[in-house]
């Protein structure tokens, strides 16, 4: 027995077996005669699955490709023959397999003892992954070259002094650098004696913070020594393998910085003109006219300072009436631009002042908003205010003695209607009813005669009565309506009704009262001539200090904005205004129409 310390050696074959089994891909040894020496499990497999064979020492040489994909077959006895004469050979062949490319990479070695070659060492493996990676990363490149090749941006590589060893192909594009120019250089050289202090605190910045990333805008010169305007990121990688530089990306910002110039120019220029204007201006924010600006006139004009200004909206200024106007549509206030329009705004010092007012939207600092320039026109008004006042009360003179006459004449003109005509015409049908009994005339004749008499003299009795109605201050407005009313439904079909709401009649001007009987009879002489309607509503409402008349028909109506050939509506709003009242008239073809007059108390 051997002790336990003697050790039997291991074969070298069996050594070299166990080596070739385990190796990744397809190994195989050959002898002369092209006969198997060894091949491993992965060959073995291979050569079973697709002839079914056993892969024996000994046994004759199979091509595997072949078996793998026969339309890419290889030329083995060529390659065996060489490679027993001592040359050795490596390439890459690729297979299809499945429909895919597969890439192996070959080897055929010769195997010596001494000087003589007794076996070829042959290997195979699969470099497909490999080779993908390898083209992926091809294709990597060649992008990226493309893109620094072809990109706006200057990109710059320096080392830890500063000095340049790289820029990008831009580099003459844009500033028309070659090369041989910046190699070498210290990237101060190019830079403008304004950015180099900058440019100090920078580089000082970049080896002081590695990890972090710094914008700086600079100004420079190119090659023909022009500023130029340029802005980049630079960063430091000195310590990052592959790239060890400080790596600046920059980018031709003259233009730009041009445009800036040129705006602050405008700018200023455009501030002194806003805030030198003689004519007041201010600028107020669109969603809430919140002023956001004012100029100087502003401030004078108004009594607030800037800082009260700002604090302010454009409601504060307004009087009560232009306030609630904009309060119940604030979409109005876009109807007003550019065309001036006439407001009254209330001083700091609560003084009334009347001002033009033209709006225009802008844009403000990104945001929409309206500019308003406003023109004090206070005195003007004051002065035409005057001037229409007494035009007004001359008007209103004339007007009273007018109607006086008219109401006269009517009366008159009744009376004798009623006295005279009718007496006659009655007298005239009492003869013709003695006539009946003449010779000369037929019976049927002289009845004619007598009832077309009596028709003419009920007609000129009604024309009589309708000349004659007036309000009567004894009886009152409402009952003195109600009359007109019930006089008018005995001879026409529609229907009329009456709402009259006054809390003190007694109080209201005699003259007033029989101006707003006139204007219903008017208007109801209107319709009965022209509507066609079959129901009239009347209110006469008074709240406060408004007395509202509004007379409604559900007629034919007519179009607003045409020439009227009659008179009454004129008549109506002459007998209005005579008491500073107004007058508003809705109708349209089809839909009737509706007139409001107002008065204040």
């Amino acid at each position: 027995m051997q002790s336990a310390n003697t050790r039997r050696p291991v074969p070298f074959a069996a050594i070299l077996n166990g080596v070739i089994e385990n190796t990744e891909g397809y190994t195989w040894i050959i002898d002369k005669n092209l006969r198997y020496i060894v091949c491993n499990i992965h060959l073995r497999n291979v050569i079973q699955q697709y002839t079914g064979k056993e892969v024996l020492p000994g046994s004759e040489l199979i091509d595997f490709t072949a078996l793998l994909d026969d339309t890419q077959q290889l030329p083995w006895p060529a390659i065996y023959e060489a490679a027993f004469n001592g040359s050795a050979c490596r390439f890459t062949h690729q297979l299809t397999i499945q429909q895919k490319p597969v890439f192996f990479e070959i080897a055929v070695n010769p195997v010596r003892e001494g000087n003589n070659i007794i076996a070829l060492s042959c290997w195979a493996q699969d470099i497909t992954e490999r080779k993908s990676a390898e083209e992926a990363l091809r294709q990597s490149e060649l992008k990226f070259r493309s893109l620094i090749e072809n990109s706006t941006d200057i990109i710059t590589m320096a080392n830890a002094e500063g000095n340049i060893f790289y820029g990008s192909p831009s580099s003459k594009k844009i500033l028309g650098y070659e090369e041989p120019d910046y190699i070498g250089r210290h990237v101060c050289s190019f830079i403008h004696p304004d950015s180099l202090p900058a440019v100090g605190e920078l580089l000082q910045n970049l080896m002081q913070h590695p990890d972090e990333l710094f914008t700086i805008d600079l100004k420079i010169f190119d090659k023909a020594h022009n500023e130029r305007w340029v802005q980049g990121l630079a960063s430091n990688m000195l310590e990052v393998p592959g790239m060890n530089a400080l790596v600046g990306n920059f980018r031709d910002i003259t233009e730009r910085k041009r445009a800036e110039e040129k705006t602050r120019e405008s700018e200023y220029l455009y501030k002194n003109l806003f805030y030198k204007s003689p004519l007041p201006i201010c600028v107020c924010a669109a969603d809430d006219l919140q002023f956001v600006e004012v100029n100087e006139a502003a401030v004078q004009l108004y009594g607030y300072s800037r800082k009260e200004f700002m604090q302010m909206t454009a409601f504060e200024i307004m009087s009560s009436e232009e306030k609630q106007e904009l309060l119940q549509s604030f979409a109005s206030i876009a109807h007003i631009n550019r065309q001036p329009v006439l407001r009254k705004h209330i001083k700091k010092n609560k003084e009334a002042i009347f001002v033009e007012v033209r709006s225009h939207a802008i844009n403000y600092k990104g945001s929409n908003a309206w500019l308003v320039v406003v023109n004090d026109i206070t005195e003007k008004i004051n002065l035409q205010n005057q001037l229409v006042e007494e035009k007004i009360k001359q008007q209103q003179e004339i007007a009273k003695a007018v109607i006086d006459a008219q109401e006269k004449e009517r009366e008159t003109l009744g009376r004798e209607l009623h006295d005279n005509i009718t007496q006659v015409l009655t007298t005239a049908r009492l003869y013709l009813n003695v006539a009946k009994d003449s010779p000369a005339m037929t019976e049927s004749m002289i009845k004619k005669s007598g009832e077309t008499i009596s028709s003419a003299v009920e007609e000129i009795r009604r024309l009589s009565k309708a000349m004659t109605e007036m309000f009567h201050k004894e009886v009152g407005l409402e009952l003195s309506l109600n009359d007109l009313i019930e006089n008018i439904r005995l001879v026409q079909q529609f229907t009329i009704s009456l709402h009259f709401s006054v809390p003190d009649e007694q109080q209201l001007d005699d003259k007033l009262k029989m101006t707003i009987f006139r204007i219903v009879q008017e208007q109801l002489n209107n319709t009965i001539k022209y509507a066609a309607a079959s129901e009239v509503q009347i209110a006469i409402i008074q709240k406060g200090r408004l007395l509202q008349v509004t007379i409604a028909d559900d007629g034919k109506g007519f179009d607003t904005t045409l020439k009227r050939k009659g008179i009454g509506i004129t008549n109506i709003i002459s007998r209005t205004e005579l008491f500073n009242g107004r007058v508003k008239i809705e109708s349209s073809p089809g839909r009737g129409c509706r007139m409001q007059v107002r008065f204040t108390i």
